[in-house]
């Protein structure tokens, strides 16, 4: 098996963090989804989010291009260059710093799969909501929505926080806040927070909307 498709699942856990979980009825569930509608419709837009393991900072960013391209970059201490991915449609690319290459389709299936988890199935952004109102977070204002989420008496119940990370620490509960820009009504901020270790960030997804974006074929054309 290549190196590369090998390290294809570096990073993919926690991107899908910013987009998983099934839309339920609540009060609020209604305004999240149609903020990542919004989102989708925009031109492109990047999520980034990074980790400190104990092999040292991990940082992801995942470019994003409706109707059907991303592009994930995963920066990792084990690794001298970078690992990136790239999906367009039902065809994949990765590459470890050597030269890119055409996956092998089981890693391909993965890729595609969280492109289309992101842009084209329908949306999954977890419920029910609670609506916050304004709420100030690293000093400036957004439109917050909060999810909780119970774990199973004795269950690890945070997320995988990465390659090479240790075991999470047992968690009574989660919560999960989606920060809207009350002025664009695009999402701004995805936030995971472990409410019984004194709100500690367990994940936090940052969205921005370049202009800058391109995602193109790294080799040949899609057949």
């Amino acid at each position: 098996m290549c190196k590369v498709c090998a390290a294809v699942g570096l990073g993919l856990v926690a991107a899908g963090l910013a987009l998983a979980g099934p839309v339920k009825a609540a009060d609020c569930a209604a305004e999240v989804k149609a903020a990542f509608e919004k989102q989708r419709k925009s031109k492109a837009f990047r999520m980034t989010a990074l980790d400190q393991t104990p092999q040292g900072l991990v940082s992801l960013q995942v470019d994003y291009q409706p109707p059907d391209r991303m592009h994930q970059t995963v920066r990792h201490p084990s690794h001298p260059e970078p690992i990136e991915t790239i999906a367009i449609g039902r065809w994949a690319w990765g590459t470890m710093g050597g030269g890119w290459e055409e996956l092998q389709p089981q890693f391909a299936q993965s890729v595609t799969a969280h492109m289309r988890e992101a842009l084209v199935d329908p949306i999954n952004q977890g419920g029910p909501f609670e609506c916050l109102g304004t709420v100030a977070f690293e000093g400036k204002s957004y439109l917050a929505y909060r999810a909780g989420q119970r774990a199973p008496d004795g269950a690890a119940a945070a997320p995988d926080r990465g390659p090479g990370a240790q075991p999470a620490a047992t968690v009574q509960s989660l919560a999960r806040t989606v920060y809207v820009d009350p002025a664009s009504g695009l999402p701004v901020l995805n936030v995971v927070s472990d409410t019984a270790a004194g709100s500690a960030t367990v994940f936090k997804g940052v969205f921005t909307y370049p202009d800058d974006v391109r995602i193109e074929a790294p080799i040949g054309e899609p057949k």
